[in-house]
């Protein structure tokens, strides 16, 4: 395509993008489009940004302990896919409940505060709410509309002016009566509404009213229950506005058609960039919201017709914002003198300038650190302000898978182009989660769970808050107490109140410990080094011993070890323990000495004795066709391979009601006992490893050997165990050749000095 034809083609494109999404309009254009869809231009900012949520709709996800809803508003990438939130579906449905609550009402009477420790993500909240309505302003559902004042040197003789950009729809009789659609060579002046008021105010109140009620009557009520419209009916003009209105409606003797002539309606886009309908406020901000005079060297683009009124514009942050969200960015950083017009600001829904009073329709959100808001609380300015603030706190994450999905996005641009081995995320996040979670009371539960809650430790709860996995180390009894305990688990501490380094605050579980940001900054630098050759979990884990160093720049490596709790280079060791543990059943699994389907035909077999002991039957000998008693050795071989910690009778009694429990949810379903009992598949299979330890530890030897010279003295059918090994390593689990050996070779090392230190 050559050049002419690449700009004919824009061209063409782009008017048709412009005609199609109604960007100028006259008066009579814009009623036409009001009175064919009136619930779109009778929406306030509150109830445009409750629609934008359920615009891009929701999905199931998980929350520690319990089934949650996401906004998809909050999956909407950059162009760098980095922005997206992780987690936080409690923030998230808080957000759309006061949404929902201010909608109901008919405006925002108040700040949203996210406040929570730094890196926690508030600003990854805001962020996603800007880039959804930057996204849903351009829909044709998410329309919003403002108007100019439009003047022409030619005023009079209107109808010697050419109409050529009116739209299709608009008629001759139409163009005629209008200056919306005028060149730029006709237009002497354009007078801009700052505060981006609704056309609808443009008619006089009580005929307002009328035309409001009509309309909603033509369209049922019933596809906008929430719809409230005190906004529209009540409403006005910005003062600068209302004086251009007053003096044209006096130029034409009441004549209300020939002013709205004046009227070029155009539709507006929310953009963060730009500052339309989404501001944020800085903290070393000082001027929000002010007003200049339309005077001097603007003075010649003023109609003759205004010349002798007084014109003052509004200007500033929170005008910018109007008719869409106004973010203060660590709101408690600026000084409190600075904030106090917010008192009004938030209740009313105004703000007072020099010269006139500005009537705003915005919602407001603000961040704030913790340890500030801890501070902010023990002022006396406190009890004005809380009243107008919804509190909505912003923990760290305490589900490391979902904190490895933040990581995962960061991995790639990191690592330069070098292979990544499976887990590095997930390492990161784990150790993460770890120095967050806080020791269990045991005075705070009753027995039996307070017994149990005294032997949790920060891998298991980790684990639990994760998966919902107790620990195999307990009884079936306290597993099932456990599971049914995660939600009281996670809210020991919502409440609770502590000092540290002589500031009284909020303790809550995710209140301290290693950010995102900070982790993101660890996992940086293990890809920076050249130690090994793919970017592994070992990289982080070196790169966690470095931050270690340092305790004077990082909070959380100041608090006093709680127990194991706290303990952040024990944590660091746990999770080096965790990893290992993952990739020796990777390697095992893939070196498959046993294939899955014998551990199945085992716990069937297993199953079966089980069952006719439970209930006093016999099992069938398919040899000779009689029901024999239930094996009592086959039952008890299978259980000291398994470790149980109960009085076998129970723990068999507790097999049966696991999968009647299943059966019942699962009616259409076969029976699949891998899936019902995976602690007791792990339990076989380490039995079995560990029983061939000596056999295995050849193996990975071998498994080093491969694309090296001494591979070639390997038996043939050494050499394709290797292979077969390495294959299933990387169709199972995503390792390549080269990360495989890698790790394969640490994994020989951990395993040797493990034996040493057992001795």
């Amino acid at each position: 395509m050559d050049l002419a034809s690449s700009v004919d083609e824009i061209r063409s494109r782009l008017q048709e993008r412009f005609r199609s999404s109604s960007r100028v309009l006259s008066f009579q254009e814009y009623l036409r489009e009001f009175l064919a869809q009136p619930a779109i231009h009778l929406r306030t900012a509150p109830q445009y940004m409750l629609e934008m949520f359920e615009h891009f709709g929701t999905r199931q996800s998980v929350r520690v302990g319990q089934e949650a809803k996401r906004y998809r508003v909050f999956d909407l990438e950059t162009a760098s896919g980095s922005d997206v939130l992780a987690g936080q579906e409690r923030v998230q449905e808080a957000l759309w409940h006061h949404l929902a609550s201010f909608a109901k009402r008919g405006r925002a009477d108040k700040m949203l505060l996210l406040h929570g420790p730094n890196g926690s993500g508030k600003t990854t909240v805001v962020d996603g709410i800007f880039r959804g309505l930057e996204a849903f302003s351009r829909t044709a559902q998410g329309a919003l509309y403002t108007f100019s004042w439009i003047f022409t040197d030619t005023d009079g003789e209107i109808e010697k002016i050419g109409f050529d950009s009116a739209t299709e729809e608009t008629t001759e009789a139409e163009a005629l009566e209008t200056y919306a659609h005028l060149g730029d060579d006709d237009i002497s002046s354009r007078i801009d509404c700052e505060l981006k008021d609704s056309p609808l105010f443009l008619v006089p109140r009580e005929e307002r009213a009328a035309l409001i009620q009509s309309a909603l009557r033509d369209h049922p009520s019933e596809e906008y229950p929430d719809l409230r419209i005190d906004h529209f009916l009540d409403g006005d003009l910005c003062q600068k506005c209302r004086k251009i209105y007053e003096r044209l409606l006096v130029a034409y003797q009441g004549d209300w058609k020939k002013l709205i002539r004046h009227i070029q309606v155009s539709r507006f886009y929310i953009s963060r960039r730009y500052r339309v309908g989404a501001v944020s406020i800085e903290p070393q901000g000082n001027i929000d919201a002010g007003v200049r005079p339309i005077l001097g060297e603007h003075a010649y683009s003023i109609p003759p017709l205004l010349r002798n009124v007084i014109l003052y514009e509004p200007l500033g942050d929170i005008v910018d914002a109007n008719r869409g969200v106004l973010e203060y960015s660590d709101l408690l950083k600026r000084p409190m003198e600075a904030n106090k017009y917010l008192l009004t600001t938030c209740e009313r829904g105004t703000v007072h300038l020099q010269n006139c009073v500005a009537y705003l329709d915005l919602v407001i959100l603000g961040t704030a650190n913790e340890k500030q808001l801890s501070v902010f609380k023990r002022t006396p300015d406190f009890s004005s302000f809380k009243g107008r603030i919804e509190l909505i706190p912003v923990p760290y994450l305490l589900r490391y898978s979902a904190e490895a999905e933040l990581y995962e996005r960061y991995l790639r641009s990191y690592s330069r182009g070098r292979e990544i081995a499976p887990h590095t995320a997930t390492v990161a996040a784990l150790w993460a989660v770890l120095t967050r979670l806080r020791r269990p009371r045991p005075e705070n539960y009753e027995e039996p769970l307070r017994s149990v809650m005294q032997q949790l430790r920060p891998i298991e709860k980790a684990i639990l808050y994760d998966r919902g996995e107790p620990p195999d180390r307990f009884t079936e009894e306290q597993r099932k107490l456990l599971r049914a305990s995660i939600l009281r688990v996670r809210n020991e501490f919502e409440e609770a109140e502590g000092e540290f380094e002589g500031i009284y605050g909020a303790e809550y579980e995710g209140r301290r410990g290693v950010s995102a940001r900070e982790m993101l900054s660890v996992i940086s630098r293990a890809a920076e080094t050249r130690r090994f050759r793919c970017l592994t979990p070992l990289a982080v884990l070196d790169s966690i011993e470095e931050l270690l160093k340092d305790t004077s720049l990082y909070d959380f490596l100041r608090l006093p070890p709680d127990g194991e709790y706290r303990d952040m280079r024990g944590l660091l060791e746990a999770v080096r323990d965790e990893y290992f543990g993952w990739v020796t059943a990777e390697v095992y699994n893939s070196i498959s000495l046993v294939d899955d389907e014998e551990y199945d035909r085992v716990f069937r077999d297993y199953f079966h004795h089980v069952k006719a002991f439970d209930s006093g039957e016999g099992v069938l000998n398919p040899s000779t066709g009689e029901y024999d008693p239930p094996n009592e050795e086959l039952m008890r071989v299978i259980e000291e391979r398994v470790g149980i910690r109960e009085p076998a009778a129970r723990w068999r009694s507790n097999i049966m009601l696991r999968i009647a429990a299943w059966s019942l949810d699962h009616a259409d379903e076969r029976l699949d006992y891998l899936k019902l009992f995976p602690d007791i598949y792990k339990a076989l299979r380490d039995h079995f490893y560990r029983e061939r330890d000596r056999l295995l530890a050849l193996i990975e030897q071998d498994l080093l050997k491969f694309d090296t010279d001494e591979f070639k003295f390997l038996s043939p059918q050494e050499q394709e165990r290797v292979t077969t090994t390495l294959d299933r390593m990387e169709k199972r689990y995503g390792y390549t050749r080269e990360c495989a050996k890698e790790v394969i070779a640490h994994l020989v090392t951990y395993r040797h000095s493990d034996r040493e230190s057992r001795g």
